[in-house]
């Protein structure tokens, strides 16, 4: 069996580019929303298993030549992306291909899904048992299902052992360096209101700047709550750091672009709802000309998989370059954080673990969150 990955617009449009290049026996192993990089070429990322000589052979027919013509190997290509064009629209405003779109990611996440193999070899099905232990974590079926799969062996079993090396291996994290001598290093922290920006920000100001002798400056900006800026004046004066409150990112842009400040500066944002649509803009305009900015979207640790996906979804206009989980002390499993990591493909730096400043923080360890899963009943429970 050999694997192809199509690029398309809608599920049902990789269907029929599948079908018609590899054959009516082509299987669609997963499909999934395409990663922001490869957006340009398609929403969807789909892809599909078939018996390469079954495939071959459809091929070899249909050109110049007999079917026999050309070496097995020429035709043998392990893993193949294509780009697929959408269609045109099927039935009235295009109903007729949501409803296949629906129906063809049932079918991939509903049953046991066949996966190739690294080697190209025999098609091994998903251990169902590992994607649910994994799933009673917090971790997606879709991200589970990868990771099973991965972590299966010639039987299609997913021992414990398989599937901690695939969390491990997985999980992205980006450990923190202070500025050194002469240099400057600044972070923003984002995300909606009541998630720990600034006792994460007054955390990372003692921890990675004062215990260090490393020069600290705290900045916020933007349409903060009433109280928000003498709150955050008060801690910059209990730490002895200088603190600048800007009425607009305008203002901040121009702050930062005078400022020769050597050493870690600090950006503290409002909390944006789904209504501050304006403040959302201006955020991202700022960012966007500040691509030397840290981006960290501060997510609590104890929130659903599907509402991290969405926060997520709703500052990926700021293109976040780091997450920050807080709250790990409070969430029953960090399985929800993993697969957010995992799904998203951007790297955790810190964890809060609890509201004493500045103790309750720490950086990100793979294989503590690792065994922080291991520890769950799902787990566990799996033997090896």
């Amino acid at each position: 069996m050999e694997a192809k990955t199509y690029f398309a617009s809608s599920v049902p449009a990789a269907m029929d580019a599948a079908r018609r290049e590899l054959g009516p026996d082509a299987m669609l192993v997963h499909s999934r929303p395409a990663p922001e990089a490869a957006r340009p070429f398609g929403r969807w990322e789909v892809t599909f298993a078939w018996e390469a000589d079954t495939a071959g052979a459809a091929k070899d027919a249909g050109s110049s030549g007999s079917p026999g013509s050309r070496p097995a190997q020429a035709r043998l290509r392990p893993v193949e992306v294509m780009h697929v064009e959408a269609a045109a629209p099927r039935g009235e405003s295009g109903l007729e291909d949501i409803r296949l779109e629906i129906s063809a990611l049932r079918s991939a996440f509903g049953r046991h899904t066949g996966v190739a193999s690294a080697g190209g070899g025999a098609v091994a099905e998903v251990d169902a048992d590992a994607v649910e232990s994994l799933r009673a974590t917090g971790i997606e079926k879709d991200t589970a299902c990868r990771i099973a799969s991965a972590a299966a062996d010639g039987s299609g079993h997913a021992g414990s052992a398989g599937l901690l090396r695939e969390i491990v291996a997985r999980i992205p994290a980006a450990g923190f360096t202070p500025p050194g001598a002469g240099e400057s290093r600044t972070l923003a922290f984002v995300g909606p209101p009541g998630r720990g920006k600034t006792a994460s920000l007054i955390k990372i100001a003692f921890r990675y700047g004062l215990a260090h002798r490393i020069p600290v400056q705290i900045f916020s900006a933007g349409a903060h709550g009433v109280g928000a800026a003498e709150q955050m004046a008060r801690y910059a004066a209990i730490l002895g750091v200088p603190f600048q409150a800007m009425e607009s990112f305008e203002s901040l842009n121009l702050a930062l672009r005078g400022d020769r400040w050597k050493g870690l500066i600090l950006i503290d944002t409002p909390g944006l709802v789904t209504t501050d649509q304006q403040e959302m803009d201006a955020m991202t305009r700022f960012f966007s000309r500040r691509t030397d900015i840290e981006r960290h979207l501060v997510i609590r640790a104890e929130a659903r998989s599907a509402d991290m996906r969405y926060m997520l979804s709703r500052f990926a206009a700021m293109q976040p370059s780091r997450l920050l989980f807080t709250g790990v002390d409070e969430a029953r499993s960090l399985g929800a954080a993993v697969d957010a990591m995992i799904g998203s493909g951007i790297a955790a730096t810190f964890f809060g673990t609890g509201p004493q400043i500045p103790d309750d923080l720490e950086e990100v360890s793979v294989p503590k969150v690792a065994r922080s899963l291991w520890a769950t009943k799902g787990l566990a429970a799996k033997a090896a």
